[in-house]
């Protein structure tokens, strides 16, 4: 696992039996050069994998050109159809890097060469398979990867933020989807922060199970502003993240007070 200077956010070179797998490489292109090269070194890269759309996961394709890019059906679609959401998370990338002068000599663009997966299905990875899972909530088009005891589950259970909510009954239901596979892994990968035991990554996914739960029953603005995060209280930003999280309940006003 690597780990970008940007938000903790981790990419993974995961070799299978000499096929290797890039998950999420990110997110300067120097960093980018070592995810390439250190996957390079490992084995035959078989595939570059995005756990979901969002920016600061989908641009480091462009380091391992030649390789095929695995994403959640969703979101090939949703590519396929030049979606206003996708056009969105490119135009997004553009914005940062050129807020912050980030070199992006390939450009800012979605891979050619796309292998959507469904949701269940089993892939082939060396001796071993890479099953998967959609995990809507945080976006439409998330996508988890269980590669033996080992989870890879995209922008859920981060010990760093709190749960940055598109639908709130589509994440509900993706947390206790997660809450059940934890019962057999080993390690868990979250998008952003440490590798975590199933253990840590369980007591996350209660905290945030029961943060969702509140959300979802308070009676009104007020109530649903005053739920106490879960964690990461004193990092710039969360309460903002919380506000938005009650509009996407219909509980905007006093959040954003």
């Amino acid at each position: 696992m690597l780990q970008s200077g940007i938000w903790q956010t981790n990419s993974s070179v995961v070799s299978v039996g000499g096929a290797v797998l890039v998950i999420d490489p990110a997110y300067f292109p120097r960093e980018l050069d070592a995810i390439a090269a250190a996957a390079q070194a490992a084995g035959e890269v078989a595939a570059v994998v995005f756990t979901h759309g969002h920016w600061d996961h989908v641009m480091g394709h462009a380091a391992l050109p030649a390789v095929p890019v695995w994403l959640s059906s969703v979101l090939d679609a949703a590519i396929a159809a030049d979606d206003p959401r996708a056009a969105q998370h490119l135009a997004d990338a553009r914005d940062f890097d050129g807020r912050w002068y980030v070199p992006r000599p390939h450009g800012h663009r979605w891979p050619a060469t796309r292998r959507p997966i469904a949701d269940g299905e089993a892939v082939p990875l060396g001796p071993l398979t890479a099953r998967a899972m959609h995990l809507p909530g945080h976006s439409p088009d998330g996508l988890a990867l269980r590669i033996a005891d080992t989870l890879w589950c995209g922008d859920y259970l981060s010990p760093c933020e709190i749960p940055f909510i598109d639908d709130a009954p589509a994440y509900r239901a993706t947390l206790a989807r997660l809450r059940a596979e934890l019962a057999d892994v080993a390690a868990v990968i979250p998008g952003h922060g440490p590798r975590l035991t199933a253990a840590a990554a369980t007591a996350i996914c209660d905290e945030d199970l029961a943060y969702l739960d509140r959300l979802l029953a308070a009676p009104d603005a007020a109530a649903a502003a005053a739920i106490p995060l879960p964690r990461a209280a004193a990092v710039p930003g969360m309460r903002d993240h919380h506000a938005a999280n009650c509009a996407k309940v219909g509980r905007a006003a006093a959040a954003a007070g």
